[in-house]
C-alpha cells in the first residue's frame, strides 16, 4: 500500500512491555513538517497503527500516522494531521 506521494505505508501494532497505562498519546511529527492537530483517538494498548516508517537523523525510528483501527474497532479511523508515534518509548511501549 502507498500513499499520494507513493511512499510506503505500513502496519504496525502498539505492544507494551509490561502494565501500566492503557495507551500511549500521539507525538509530533519528528521532522517538525507537520503540527500535531488534536490528540483525540490516542491509541490505546493493542490498537493498530498505519503510517509512513521514518528514521531520523540521530536514529530514531518513527511512524508517520495515518491511520488507526482501536482494538475491538472494526473500522479504522483517520489519524490526527501531524500524528507520530516513537517505534519504541521509554521501555514501556513499542510498535510490532
Amino acid at each position: 500500500m502507498t500513499n499520494n506521494n507513493g511512499a510506503a505505508i505500513e502496519e504496525f501494532e502498539l505492544k507494551k512491555y509490561h502494565a501500566g497505562c492503557t495507551g500511549m498519546f500521539w507525538r509530533s511529527d519528528p521532522t517538525g513538517k507537520t503540527s500535531l492537530k488534536s490528540n483525540n483517538d490516542w491509541p490505546r494498548d493493542g490498537a493498530k497503527l498505519r503510517g509512513q516508517v521514518l528514521v531520523t537523523a540521530n536514529g530514531e525510528k518513527w511512524l508517520l500516522a495515518t491511520h488507526v483501527l482501536q482494538r475491538g474497532d472494526t473500522e479504522w479511523k483517520t489519524a490526527p494531521e501531524g500524528a507520530a508515534m516513537p517505534f519504541e518509548y521509554n521501555q514501556h511501549y513499542y510498535l510490532e
